[in-house]
């Protein structure tokens, strides 16, 4: 949302001060301006974001300072622009309890509402959540909340599939893929929780604590000179955890998840779930980079990071991806071309690519003018 808004849409007792002499601006930037909250919070939102800089400073140190009840007076007035309402969302971001007047006020705009679920704790999600015509209206602030790890497990599932009945297509990563993991599973109605909550919740909880203590660019397996990989030790409690999840669950652990976690289910036998992982908005070309070289992925998942040009500008990518077996041989004629000489001699030698791509590494380096 563009701000400050149009001063024509603010309160008229706001409008007269802001229009006013500069002394009765200073003052009311100061907090000393004798009017209702409404005007007040309006009126120090415009001079907020005033050409003025030590006025606007002064105006947004003394709304953050304002008393809860000058606040809840503003956010309790039916009228309080949407602009203002957007702006303190912002300003108020660690508050819950203003978060949730500003989620039940009629002003608010679709993407002040999208912007809080994104964050908002799990209390604030389900009573965002609750107003399905809402969700329905704006099906981003759906997404908002299937991405916010704060959000119930149940919860999810049960918007995702709201959204599906009503043939919404949401844009998540494999949006279909998490409709048919929820085929013949119970949905629970708007407020009912489930164990599988606490469960998702712990598990997120333990991958991030094994994590916290892991270097970031380390990976989840150690691998031996033949390429057989297993699981580091450290690892093996997230593994438990997710391989006693359902699929659905699998899936949203792959889209919101840590590293590790996706590191884990990238591998997985099951295409939707390993999908769901290598196609997560959190992904990083790090970690790309280790999983292009593993012969545990699938060629769903070889292929989709063959296909991404962001991530096969790095040299690496392009390399692992051609000298895993794995990968589908379309893919790795594909990237060929742009080897190096020295990544072209290699794979002649390899003993584990198809003969198509050794001949044409031996092609490519001929008309290169190197020795095949």
């Amino acid at each position: 949302m563009n701000h400050p808004a149009d001063i024509e849409s603010l309160p008229e007792a706001a409008r007269k001060v802001l229009t006013g002499p500069a002394p009765m601006k200073l003052m009311l930037a100061r907090g000393m301006a004798p009017l209702p909250p409404m005007a007040l919070v309006s009126a120090l939102y415009a001079l907020a974001h005033d050409s003025d800089a030590k006025l606007a400073e002064a105006a947004r140190t003394t709304l953050t300072k304002l008393p809860d009840g000058v606040i809840a007076g503003a956010l309790g007035h039916a009228e309080l622009p949407g602009a203002v309402l957007d702006d303190l969302a912002d300003r108020f971001r660690a508050r819950g309890d203003l978060l949730e007047s500003i989620v039940r006020h009629p002003n608010i705009a679709d993407e002040t509402l999208e912007k809080i679920a994104a964050h908002a704790p799990e209390s604030l999600c389900e009573l965002i959540a609750t107003n399905e015509q809402r969700l329905l209206k704006t099906p981003a602030v759906i997404r908002a909340l299937y991405f916010n790890k704060y959000l119930r497990m149940s919860t999810a599932d049960r918007i995702v599939e709201l959204a599906a009945r009503h043939g919404l297509e949401l844009d998540i990563p494999g949006f279909k893929d998490i409709v048919a993991s929820l085929k013949d599973q119970l949905i629970l109605e708007p407020g009912q929780e489930s164990p599988a909550d606490t469960f998702f919740r712990d598990a997120l909880a333990v991958a991030e604590a094994v994590e916290g203590e892991t270097h970031p660019d380390e990976d989840v397996v150690d691998r031996d000179e033949e390429g057989e990989e297993k699981l580091k030790e450290k690892f093996q409690e997230v593994d438990k955890r997710l391989e006693d999840m359902t699929v659905s669950e699998k899936i949203r652990a792959a889209l919101i998840g840590t590293p590790g976690q996706r590191a884990i289910l990238v591998r997985s036998p099951n295409r939707m779930v390993a999908r769901a992982a290598i196609s997560s908005p959190r992904m990083q070309e790090s970690e790309v980079a280790k999983i292009c070289a593993s012969r545990s992925v699938g060629e769903d998942v070889l292929r989709i990071i063959a296909d991404r040009r962001d991530w096969t500008r790095n040299h690496q990518v392009k390399v692992s991806l051609v000298f895993n077996p794995k990968t589908p041989t379309p893919s790795s004629m594909r990237l060929l071309p742009h080897l190096r000489e020295l990544d072209l001699k290699n794979l002649q030698r390899s003993k584990n690519v198809p003969q198509v791509l050794k001949s044409s590494a031996a092609a490519l380096l001929s008309k290169r003018g190197g020795k095949g």
